[in-house]
């Protein structure tokens, strides 16, 4: 399957009971696909995988392995976690429930250390199938693990499973640069970080971006001008849109406010966060709305 353009990442969405709404989640899954998007990315950092139990993960990546096998669409499944033990265990159901692809952020490392965290994709590469690839996700700001160009390379060249690096070590753009300099020519690069810099990673040489802005078919528009070299009409449509992608990405709320103006375009029936993920209050959504009506 093809993987370079947009992989949406997916939020979980919770009912007011604070249970999962399927329903909801087969949605956003239908909206990526009518976007254009690729690829889903499921049980990421934005899906509050890590508010979720183990039987709840199971029973979401079931619904949504089915509903990305019948709708052709490629499926990521987020599998980080504070061992290797757990994140090799979680990538192998993963890989036998459908995955196409698992990603992989490093573990919290207060004295990060390199061997280790070889150890660490290793053992999450030789646990899935033949079948499955794996994801590098470069998150330095949740992990506090930061991860050269050189030792990501390292791991593409040891590893035979990986394929991609999701890079979201901000300046993106320079530091993509700096991986195409030293990458083999099957290794591809997506951005992410709510498509601040989709733009002008496109510009260095990314594959794409996994991310999951709430208007994901602007998203596929910019990267198919892209793609067909007109690069003004990309540039345009970027900054046209680029107040709304800052302001979804607000620190702390940012989650709370893509699931909102999901809720708003009728994508999604809830907006809830689990507790103790920050909710937005009254100003934020009469703020939000004046905001959108340059857009909806």
């Amino acid at each position: 399957m093809k993987i370079d353009g947009i992989h949406y990442m997916m939020p979980t969405v919770f009912n007011d009971s604070d249970s999962i709404d399927i329903d909801s989640m087969i949605n956003i899954a239908n909206y990526a696909k009518k976007s254009g998007c690729v690829g889903l990315v499921l049980l990421g950092v934005m899906g509050e995988a890590h508010r979720m139990n183990e039987s709840e993960k199971i029973f979401l990546l079931k619904e949504i392995s089915n509903v990305s096998r019948e709708s052709k669409i490629l499926l990521t499944v987020g599998v980080s976690a504070e061992s290797g033990y757990l994140a090799s265990s979680f990538a192998t159901k993963a890989s036998e429930l459908g995955a196409n692809q698992v990603m992989l952020a490093p573990p919290t490392m207060k004295k990060p250390n390199e061997q280790i965290l070889y150890r660490y994709y290793k053992d999450v590469n030789d646990s899935i199938s033949k079948n499955t690839s794996l994801v590098v996700q470069d998150l330095p700001d949740q992990s506090g693990v930061y991860m050269s160009p050189e030792f990501m390379i390292h791991l593409d060249n040891n590893l035979e499973k990986i394929n991609s690096i999701k890079l979201e070590d901000p300046p993106t753009p320079k530091k993509i640069t700096k991986i195409m300099n030293l990458k083999s020519d099957k290794l591809k690069i997506f951005g992410g970080l709510g498509g601040l810099f989709f733009f002008e990673e496109l510009l260095r040489g990314a594959s794409g971006t996994m991310t999951g802005f709430s208007f994901t078919e602007i998203l596929v528009q910019i990267y198919n001008y892209f793609e067909e070299n007109k690069y003004k009409e990309a540039k345009l449509l970027f900054y046209k849109w680029l107040p709304l992608i800052r302001y979804e990405n607000s620190v702390g709320i940012s989650l709370a406010i893509r699931k909102e103006i999901l809720r708003q375009r009728k994508i999604i029936k809830y907006s809830n966060v689990r507790y103790p993920t920050p909710s937005i209050d009254l100003e934020d959504i009469n703020e939000l709305e004046q905001i959108l009506k340059d857009y909806i």
